[in-house]
């Protein structure tokens, strides 16, 4: 228990009362009065030596306390080092992972770009994809015109071979005829040539005769 200022301003009073009181009585009275001065004092004197052995226990309580705050400011002051050096180790930390950001930016960037030229190469492509389709179509439309107008090149082709082999056959048979003709106009030919002599001779020996007879 601590000694507070009431009890000790309490105690101040009632020896004030005392010395007041042992001036207005007898010496019996004051007699009376100094035992119970006496009296009040020890009584005083009790509460100033429990008051002391409470200030004592707290002096003893304030110095553990004292320690302890000494312990903790030490300990804080650990923590506050550590703090400071988990600090410096954050901030290298976070410079590092700032970098990575930095880099994973820049990386970033160049391969949206390489997305983006992708995408428009990939959009080319189907273009292309899709023109060339329709050109299949049109070849393939074609072809098949190419192909029916092949049929009927062989078809033809066919008719002209046909043609061909009949008028091959007429030609020998023309050549035939011509060698023939020409054989036959040899012969006419001979035999013109006789008759013409023969004429001649009969027309000589007419007009011989016809002289005799004159």
């Amino acid at each position: 228990m601590k000694f507070t200022k009431l009890q000790l301003g309490t105690c101040l009073l009632i020896v004030a009362f005392a010395v007041q009181a042992s001036a207005k009585t007898n010496v019996q009275e004051k007699v009376g009065q100094l035992k119970e001065n006496t009296q009040n004092s020890k009584s005083n004197l009790k509460q100033y030596e429990d008051n002391l052995k409470i200030v004592d226990e707290n002096l003893v309580e304030n110095q553990k306390a004292i320690k302890g705050l000494q312990v903790q400011r030490a300990s804080l002051y650990k923590q506050q080092a550590e703090t400071t050096k988990g600090k410096a180790g954050i901030e290298s930390v976070k410079k590092q992972l700032t970098g990575y950001i930095a880099n994973e930016q820049r990386a970033l960037t160049t391969e949206q770009k390489q997305i983006a030229d992708l995408e428009k190469t990939l959009a080319q492509l189907k273009a292309n994809t899709t023109t060339r389709e329709q050109n299949i179509v049109e070849y393939q439309t074609k072809l098949t015109n190419i192909d029916a107008e092949m049929a009927a090149w062989s078809d033809k082709n066919q008719s002209i071979t046909d043609l061909d082999k009949d008028l091959t056959a007429k030609e020998k048979q023309a050549v035939a005829d011509q060698a023939a003709l020409r054989a036959r106009k040899v012969s006419y030919q001979e035999e013109v040539t006789k008759w013409k002599k023969q004429v001649r001779v009969s027309e000589r020996q007419h007009d011989n005769f016809s002289k005799i007879k004159d």
